[in-house]
């Protein structure tokens, strides 16, 4: 988790909002295909890791409006979807001013702070796996997880960086 982890900071280091709140997004699906038998997931599992971790901090996101925004940032590139309870959700970025708005409800629309949000997700990415790193399902699927490779991956590329 590591590279993932490491990498949505980086994002959010060079002010690469979009990237680490979509990345971010796809962070309960890693993990919930992580614990899953078969190593894939599904809305459901998706909606229930939400729930399990990360749920008691946005009380005014359900597990179906998580997964909404999910499917709209990262398959149609658009902070709202037609099945979310909001119009829209908007996330600040780090401005100026330096003011922080975060979980806010104006009307039909909430508000998250783009920085504070990924990290409360990584937060909960780490809890979970602390208590999941043991996980027969988990030891299984964690192999096949992304990461970086600064030598290659033998024997199909050795001797230049790359991630697989």
């Amino acid at each position: 988790m590591d590279t993932i982890l490491g990498e949505i900071e980086k994002a959010l280091d060079a002010q690469l909002y979009y990237l680490a709140v979509a990345s971010a997004l796809s962070l309960p699906d890693i993990c919930s295909a992580l614990e899953s038998p078969s190593g894939t997931t599904s809305g459901n599992q998706y909606k229930a890791w939400y729930e399990a971790w990360l749920a008691a901090q946005y009380p005014r996101i359900t597990a179906d409006d998580i997964y909404s925004l999910r499917c709209g940032v990262v398959h149609q590139g658009r902070f709202g979807h037609p099945k979310m309870q909001y119009s829209r959700i908007l996330f600040t970025i780090p401005n100026v001013n330096q003011n922080v708005y975060h979980n806010n409800l104006m009307n039909d629309v909430l508000n998250l702070d783009a920085p504070w949000f990924c990290r409360d997700v990584i937060k909960s990415v780490m809890k979970w796996y602390e208590a999941k790193k043991d996980d027969p399902n988990v030891k299984q699927n964690l192999p096949r997880l992304l990461r970086l490779h600064p030598n290659g991956l033998a024997p199909y590329m050795v001797g230049m960086p790359l991630i697989a």
